[in-house]
């Protein structure tokens, strides 16, 4: 009986130990969670409450995670309309932005060929439309008087102006001087040329810029592409601007406008064998001139589909650009935005033909040139030859002879008298009839003879003008036996004459000029404002879609139950998309410095206007952002008014729960001390 009580006491022992162990366990988890329990059950009547106010807290924290994450966004945007706002300021500001665009300089003229043509420009009577490399070429008027020119005033811009001019007319030609460029961005552009000397083909240049506008272009192209970025800022994974369609980039090329190039034809026809070469987006295309069509516009469009253009039209697969030609130019645009095409031009001459003045059989001295064949005496005339040499000639070439005489008159009874005339210049420059008249195309006019060659019509057009003068002294015809070798034969036996004679092989010089029209610089028409679901020009989508609602969406959460805040702005708002094309009006203004004054004026307002609707936007994300912050405020202070209930409904006393754990521990190591005395007590020991 003993053995089983003692064994029972035992037992009890073990049953004390876990207890004693329970009781720790609850203590220790206590003193590491400061709640009486984590089951909620163990609270009793205070158990809704607990679950209510936990309910509560966890529904602010959803609210002020969301405010958050949304104010991440709100602090963007409200930086970037800020910066809007400033930027549009800046636009309408004159110290920013000059109302005028400074002097125009025009830099010296290079005067390619100056013994045929020299022209210096008068700048007070010129105005200048746009910055361009201005070209001046002659060639021999086909259809003016004989002796004119027609010069043509180009701007490789897309804009040209042809005068026909004949220095030597009287009166002088009123405004001959005068051009007024027709087509492209500089047109309007009014060129007073001093023309010093036009005696055969030549080209000329000159620069006109805006030194002044160089800044005003570095600010407007800076803002523009700062306003681009802002527009496509990024937050996290989801582009801010974009209305609801998060993953799509709001915005693509603002200014938004087709790529545009031209190429200026310039120059006469009548040379075979010129290389005419057009490259578009690195496929070269060329064309070869025969000398025989009838317009040098022929090189790029003609009816039987040889030419530049008819080429690249018909070229497979098509390119990404429209083609027209007028008037001499090529103009190439893109057929989208987004397109882009690189094209150039080259001309390659035939080599310019060097004609010359060649020895003439019987010269008494050959050394020098024109050659007298025959000195004048008492009984016999002077006569001197000019040979001409060369088969062909180029479109432009100058053909010169002067004649100056001095006639001995014997008098009876008196010293001899002198009389000195001339020197007489009679030139005669090639002209594109002439190469029709070579080539058959064209008949031969009265008095005058089928050419065998250009130098021989050359020289029957020289002798008619010698012959032609009632003052000359001599008489000219041609060689039976050359027909390029001019006789001049003294009409006095006592008249002696000198001779002169030079060839100005200007040659044709034929060009082809390629620039790249600046963005807008051709555009006056703007679109309007689009409206909701309509997308702006310049919206990435537009060009798939120009309807979608969901661009015009703007960003709104929920920061309070009832509490809905709208803070998100779209790319698409009407103050952004004044303030684009507030960019766009001055981007067109430096492009075109005639009319700097007018447009600029047009996008200082549309900066004004967009300024106080931007500062209306930045306004409302303000006003977003402080009902977020105090929505926040007040899921704060709930949030530390529940914890402050929860800790006295679930919290316990810190210290006064380690004083019941250290005397637990103390009670449990007591119990261990006796199981360890009666450690050898067992069930086994009992039963045996």
């Amino acid at each position: 009986m003993t053995r089983i009580s003692s064994y029972g006491s035992y037992l009890s022992t073990l049953g004390g130990l876990t207890g004693g162990q329970r009781q720790i366990d609850d203590l220790s988890a206590q003193l590491n969670t400061l709640k009486k329990s984590v089951d909620v059950s163990a609270y009793g009547t205070q158990t809704q409450r607990l679950l209510d106010l936990r309910a509560d807290y966890a529904k602010r924290q959803a609210y002020t995670n969301t405010i958050d994450q949304s104010m991440t966004r709100v602090k963007s945007y409200n930086t970037i309309m800020e910066r809007m706002v400033k930027m549009s300021s800046e636009l309408s500001n004159v110290s920013r932005l000059p109302q005028g665009p400074g002097a125009v300089r025009v830099s010296s003229v290079i005067n390619s060929n100056a013994d045929s043509m020299k022209v210096t420009v008068d700048q007070i009577n010129s105005s200048f439309k746009a910055e361009a490399t201005y070209s001046v070429s002659a060639v021999p008027s086909s259809t003016g008087p004989a002796g004119s020119f027609d010069v043509t005033v180009t701007d490789g811009l897309g804009g040209k102006s042809t005068n026909t001019i004949n220095m030597k007319q009287v009166p002088p030609q009123v405004d001959a001087d005068r051009f007024i460029i027709n087509g492209g961005p500089g047109e309007g552009a009014v060129i007073k040329l001093n023309i010093e000397k036009l005696a055969g083909g030549g080209t000329s240049s000159f620069d006109v810029t805006w030194p002044d506008l160089a800044s005003t272009k570095a600010l407007i192209k800076g803002m523009t592409t700062e306003l681009q970025s802002m527009l496509n800022e990024k937050v996290g994974d989801r582009y801010i601007f974009a209305g609801s369609r998060l993953s799509t980039k709001p915005v693509g090329d603002i200014i938004s406008a087709k790529q545009v190039m031209t190429t200026t034809l310039s120059g006469a026809r009548g040379d075979a064998g010129e290389v005419f070469e057009m490259t578009l987006n690195g496929k070269r295309f060329t064309y070869t001139s025969t000398g025989k069509e009838k317009s040098l516009d022929e090189v790029l469009t003609n009816s039987t589909g040889t030419g530049l253009v008819d080429q690249m039209k018909a070229y497979q697969p098509p390119f990404n650009v429209t083609l027209s030609v007028s008037n001499g130019i090529v103009t190439a645009t893109a057929n989208d935005v987004t397109d882009k095409f690189t094209m150039s031009s080259a001309v390659y001459d035939n080599g310019t033909h060097k004609n010359t003045v060649e020895p003439a059989p019987g010269a008494l001295d050959p050394g020098q040139a024109p050659y007298t064949i025959q000195k004048a005496t008492e009984t016999q005339n002077q006569i001197d030859h000019v040979k001409l040499h060369g088969n062909e000639a180029d479109v432009g070439d100058v053909f010169n002879i002067a004649v100056g005489a001095r006639t001995i008159v014997q008098n009876e009874n008196a010293p001899p008298q002198v009389i000195i005339a001339g020197p007489t210049q009679y030139s005669y420059a090639i002209s594109p009839a002439d190469t029709d008249i070579l080539n058959g195309n064209t008949p031969v006019p009265a008095g005058f003879t089928q050419p065998t060659s250009m130098t021989n019509w050359v020289a029957q057009k020289l002798t008619a003008q010698i012959n032609g003068d009632q003052a000359s002294t001599v008489t000219a015809s041609i060689d039976p036996a050359d027909d390029t070798n001019i006789i001049l034969t003294a009409k006095a036996n006592n008249s002696q004459f000198q001779t002169t004679a030079s060839i100005n092989n200007a040659g044709n010089s034929a060009r082809l000029v390629t620039n790249e029209i600046p963005p807008l610089a051709n555009q006056d028409v703007f679109a309007d404002l689009a409206a909701p679901p309509k997308l702006p020009f310049y919206d990435t989508e537009f060009a798939k879609q120009t309807d979608n609602s969901a661009a015009y969406d703007q960003a709104r959460m929920t920061a309070d139950e009832g509490l809905s805040v709208t803070y998100g702005v779209s790319s698409n708002d009407p103050a952004i998309q004044k303030l684009v094309t507030s960019l766009r009006r001055l981007t067109q203004a430096v492009a075109q410095p005639g009319r700097y004054s007018e447009i600029m004026s047009e996008g200082r307002d549309l900066a004004i206007a967009a300024q106080n609707e931007l500062k209306g936007v930045s306004a409302r994300v303000v006003n977003a952002a402080t009902t977020m912050e105090n929505a926040q405020t007040r899921h704060a202070s709930a949030m530390a008014k529940a914890t402050s209930e929860m800790a006295q409904i679930e919290g316990v006393d810190e210290n006064e729960v380690a004083v019941k754990l250290q005397a637990a521990l103390g009670r449990q190591q007591t119990s261990y001390a006796v199981t360890g005395r009666t450690a050898s007590l067992s069930l086994v020991n009992f039963l045996s």
